[in-house]
């Protein structure tokens, strides 16, 4: 009797856990969609997407937002290219168009340039430098003449003097870069 009572009140008791879970599954809905914020995780990745699973409500801006009143900035006493950025900081997107940024765009693009043939010169000059040393070689090896090789290391000379020069060009030429660059972050920053 004891064992029985026991069957019984096992038995109620599971029924009792199982019967919320049956009306659960019973009142489901079949062919609703679920239009929360995670929308989609149940979909399958391996078909291409659909419209009829596209839910405008989860795409996109709110397109009262975006009209009101016929014009597409915010209506805060700013013009419509000042924007908030998500930082909170207000972006200015038209600054660029005034005549000293534009100067300065064209003086970093210009110190740039003169940099980049700088440094061309210096790679040209290094290379006759090298044919100059292996011609040098070359005579020695071969028993040229003492005027010869004379003369093949008064071109070394003026190859070194000529890399020396360029050097110091190019840092001339580095240093307006940076200025330039310089100028135009100030300048930026002003707005």
């Amino acid at each position: 009797m004891n064992r029985s009572k026991t069957l019984i009140l096992s038995g109620l008791l599971a029924g009792s856990l199982a019967i919320p879970g049956i009306i659960v599954t019973a009142e489901a809905k079949n062919g609703v969609e679920n239009h929360g914020q995670h929308k989609g995780w149940e979909k399958n990745h391996g078909k291409k997407f659909g419209r009829s699973q596209h839910d405008r409500r989860d795409f996109g801006h709110n397109q009262r937002d975006l009209h009101r009143n016929g014009r597409w900035d915010d209506h805060r006493g700013r013009p419509a290219n000042y924007n908030r950025r998500s930082d909170g900081r207000i972006d200015n997107r038209g600054h660029h168009n005034k005549p000293e940024i534009r100067r300065d765009f064209k003086d970093v693009r210009n110190a740039r340039k003169e940099v980049h043939e700088s440094r061309q010169e210096l790679r040209k000059d290094y290379t006759e430098l090298r044919k100059d040393r292996a011609e040098l070689r070359r005579d020695i090896r071969n028993g040229a003449s003492k005027a010869e090789i004379r003369q093949d290391r008064q071109e070394l000379r003026g190859d070194l003097r000529e890399i020396r020069n360029d050097r110091v060009e190019l840092r001339k030429d580095q240093n307006t870069l940076n200025t330039a660059r310089q100028e135009l972050k100030s300048d930026l920053r002003k707005r």
